[in-house]
């Protein structure tokens, strides 16, 4: 009984499970066992929250913590005023709540654990998606050429979109992004010693580098791409400004600016280079080779402009069905579970997502910008409490760069920031940061905790009260 409680309470080995669980929810052929796996894990996650408010009183602990809290209550309030004659909706407004609590908790909470050994969990969790990232894109690389794209229609479709061995391109490619930024952070000295870990065999990172920029091009993640990118143009920008006290306000500026030019020249070539590959590609697996309107096509999406039309996919489509349901309801939003039929309702249209339904059509419905999402279905109040968390942990992280600055050119504590604030730019196009129980969402709440472990551990402290209705309020809370 003694080991099987201690195995309950190993938070770490929650999180690397966990993880590893909602990335083969991703992975073609093992979902539905991967599924089923969740669901124990899930279970696992709330029983572990709950021994962490009661006994532990986490609560109390977490640093700006009052927000988090005070989002789950609003949106609690907003699965309540939202039931419905369809069970469905409750029951997953339910769900996203539950699975808010988790991600606040356990994975952004570790930072509360007494003598956790965060640096070893997060070079567990790099290491892992770098092995598997690398081995899945390279075994869907191998299918692809070998087999012409006609392994079981999975392998780079008729669409000539390629995603390996996922279930959706988008996957593929952020999945291939995450990778190559990990390998990165394998790369940083301090955090290979301190984590009291051996280094990655080079073969392992110049083979994840190659294969996964290869399925960035092939793919049609225009998110992925940009994310990498601007990871690459935040790391550069914290070594331009590591020497700031050699810098002029006006001098910061020109670095600043000569940066974002740069980055824009270089995202443009990328682009330009996957429209070649992909037209490459297409025509290898071509018979009788293509034609111009293929040509035409493949080179569409050549720059980010989202396409104008009434598929229910279309991101502009999404973007105004949510701004009119949002209207209609602005104070606590209709809730994730609501979010298909508000814009069945308000589009007009009928039969989206036709191959899904219940659950699975409601949990894939979203409108492909994390933040659009958070405002719509929390409504008003609710993205107030979760952005102002937001804005204040970066009001935490970022100072904490700049006191160490002059040491950290071989620490890994640059690369979790550059993700994060790729990951931002990422989530105004894609499904990310909160209501969705998946790889993108997960893996961001993990580095959201990591990130706060090494703020921590560098010395943020925040202490002192606040007197409030007669009641005293830890300062780290707010």
């Amino acid at each position: 009984m003694q080991k099987l409680r201690s195995l309950f309470l190993d938070t770490s080995l929650f999180r690397v499970s966990y993880l590893l669980c909602v990335f083969f929810c991703t992975v073609m052929y093992a979902v539905v066992p991967a599924v089923a796996i969740l669901v124990v894990l899930f279970i696992w996650g709330l029983a572990l929250t709950v021994y962490k408010i009661v006994k532990e009183k986490i609560h109390t602990k977490m640093y700006l913590g009052l927000w988090l809290m005070a989002f789950l209550v609003s949106f609690a309030i907003t699965t309540i005023i939202n039931i419905n004659s369809d069970v469905n909706t409750f029951l997953y407004n339910l769900f996203m709540l539950l699975h808010s609590v988790i991600c606040f908790f356990v994975f952004y909470g570790m930072h509360t654990e007494e003598g956790i050994d965060f640096r070893w969990e997060l070079y567990l969790i790099a290491r892992l998606s770098v092995y598997l990232g690398t081995l899945f894109t390279f075994i869907g690389l191998v299918l692809m050429l070998f087999t012409k794209g006609q392994f079981d229609d999975y392998m780079y479709y008729t669409e000539n979109v390629f995603k390996g061995f996922y279930i959706n391109p988008n996957y593929q490619g952020y999945v291939s992004a995450l990778a190559i930024i990990f390998c990165h952070m394998l790369t940083k000295p301090n955090f290979i010693v301190n984590s009291g870990q051996k280094r990655v065999s080079r073969i392992w990172l110049v083979s994840c580098v190659l294969c996964n920029c290869v399925a960035l091009l092939l793919c049609d993640s225009n998110g992925s791409l940009l994310m990498l990118v601007v990871y690459a143009a935040l790391i550069v920008l914290m070594k331009f400004l590591s020497p700031v006290e050699d810098l002029t306000p006006k001098r910061m500026l020109i670095r600043f600016f000569t940066l974002v030019a740069m980055g824009l020249l270089v995202l443009s070539i990328m682009m330009f280079v996957r429209v070649f590959c992909r037209i490459g590609v297409a025509a290898f697996f071509s018979e009788t080779g293509i034609s111009e309107s293929e040509v035409d096509k493949l080179s569409a999406d050549m720059f980010f402009v989202p396409s104008k039309d009434s598929g229910f996919t279309s991101r502009w489509f999404l973007w105004e069905s949510g701004v009119e349901v949002f209207k209609l309801h602005p104070i606590f939003g209709i809730g994730k579970g609501n979010l298909y039929d508000s814009i069945v309702e308000v589009s007009g249209r009928v039969g989206l997502y036709g191959n899904y339904e219940g659950l699975f059509l409601i949990g894939y419905t979203d409108l492909h910008n994390g933040y659009l999402t958070i405002l719509v279905t929390a409504g008003i109040i609710g993205f107030i409490l979760f952005m102002t968390f937001l804005i204040k942990y970066l009001r935490v992280i970022l100072p904490v760069w700049y006191v160490q600055r002059h040491i950290m050119q071989y620490s890994v504590y640059p690369c979790l920031l550059a993700f994060i604030g790729s990951y931002f730019c990422y989530s105004l196009i894609e499904k990310t940061i909160l209501f969705d129980m998946s790889y993108l969402v997960i893996s961001f709440w993990l580095v959201v905790g990591y990130t706060m472990c090494y703020a921590k551990d560098f010395g943020y402290r925040r202490r002192g009260s606040y007197q409030i209705f007669g009641k005293e309020i830890h300062k780290k809370l707010i």
